[in-house]
């Protein structure tokens, strides 16, 4: 072989989840919001929809979402969820067999509050941002040196030099990533004065066939 000689070859990404983002339309980020306030409002409601004991978050209210008030959203999220199953494992689903569930909860965080590394327990996972301090692009600018102030951050795998082990996500109200359930990822703190509000949700894919699995290598 020559140093002029030509030699072909392809680079396969054949490991590693992939992280769909999305843009969802104001009018719905505002009706979200209008249900999420009447709730975080109504100390009862509040009480009844405490999902705190059910998640990982060292914030100050997670609440359920009755998402069935929210037919528009329920029908965003199975369109998203459908176009990511057939960019990514169209061969090993069959959308037309397979119904999906829906379970969302609102987390309302202030300064100091965070989430720590977690999976969630489903086949789809997302996250929606909704609501940001007033101050956060201010206390974001100055943390000019890798700043992470109130991110989210998906943990894909060991670090080595060839691969990115992290991907961090910078919110912006409106903008909707959706993700393998098993995705590890977690949120950084703030410290802004003011609400930081994300919808995050569970999409459980079942086969319509009684007894039969999903698709090949998909558990539920």
């Amino acid at each position: 072989m020559t140093k002029n000689q030509q030699v072909s070859y392809d680079i396969y990404q054949p490991f590693g989840p992939s992280v769909m983002k999305a843009s969802v339309p104001q009018v719905a980020v505002d009706l979200v919001n209008k249900i999420s306030d009447d709730i975080l409002k109504d100390k009862k409601k509040r009480d009844e929809l405490d999902w705190h004991d059910n998640l990982a978050g060292n914030v100050k209210y997670e609440i359920a979402l009755p998402l069935h008030e929210i037919p528009s959203m329920e029908q965003l999220l199975s369109r998203l969820a459908g176009e990511y199953i057939s960019k990514t494992i169209k061969d090993q689903i069959d959308l037309e067999k397979t119904d999906m569930s829906y379970r969302a909860w609102v987390v309302s965080q202030y300064a100091g509050d965070f989430n720590p590394v977690h999976i969630h327990d489903a086949n789809l996972s997302g996250v929606c941002f909704l609501r940001l301090p007033p101050g956060y692009e201010e206390e974001y600018r100055r943390e000019d040196h890798h700043p992470t102030v109130g991110c989210l951050e998906f943990l894909g795998s060991m670090p080595n030099h060839f691969a990115n082990h992290s991907y961090l996500v910078k919110p912006q109200i409106g903008d909707l990533y959706l993700f393998p359930s098993h995705l590890a990822h977690q949120v950084y703190p703030f410290r802004s004065k003011g609400e930081r509000r994300s919808m995050s949700f569970n999409i459980h894919l079942k086969s319509k066939e009684p007894g039969k699995p999903v698709g090949k290598g998909v558990d539920v």
